[in-house]
């Protein structure tokens, strides 16, 4: 089923060292995993459900595989609530879920809020202006 929101969705990718990038989030479903893999760079992914509206996606074995500590995503998510275990490896934000299960990509707004909290954090690294060579 296709998501209920008309405006385009996004994800944000929060790398462990900081770094970030806005993803698109399509809304044709079929996709989601390939970039979720894609983006945690991992084969077993998990959700975790910040808020009704955010879920952190991270990969399930991120801890057993020798993932690196994700300090900046963990803190993104103890701003809404305390974290119940540190997380590892690449993170995604998306929204949270339509009435049929399907996940939702964060609204420009969302978005925003978001990179806002994790530049505020210390925890988000901006990069600087592209150049060609």
């Amino acid at each position: 089923m296709p998501n209920t929101r008309t405006e385009p969705g996004f994800a944000l990718l929060v790398r462990t060292d900081g770094r970030f990038r806005l993803l698109d989030w399509p809304e044709n479903d079929n996709q989601h995993l390939k970039i979720l893999y894609a983006a945690c760079d991992c084969t077993h992914i998990d959700a975790v459900t910040v808020t009704e509206a955010l879920t952190l996606w991270v990969d399930d074995e991120g801890m057993l595989n020798g993932a690196e500590f994700n300090a900046p995503a963990t803190r993104l998510y103890a701003l809404h609530r305390p974290p119940h275990q540190p997380y590892f490896g690449q993170a995604l934000f998306t929204g949270g879920t339509d009435p049929q299960g399907n996940t939702l990509g964060l609204t420009a707004d969302e978005a925003a809020h978001l990179l806002q909290m994790l530049l505020t954090l210390g925890g988000g690294h901006i990069p600087t202006q592209r150049t060609s060579d």
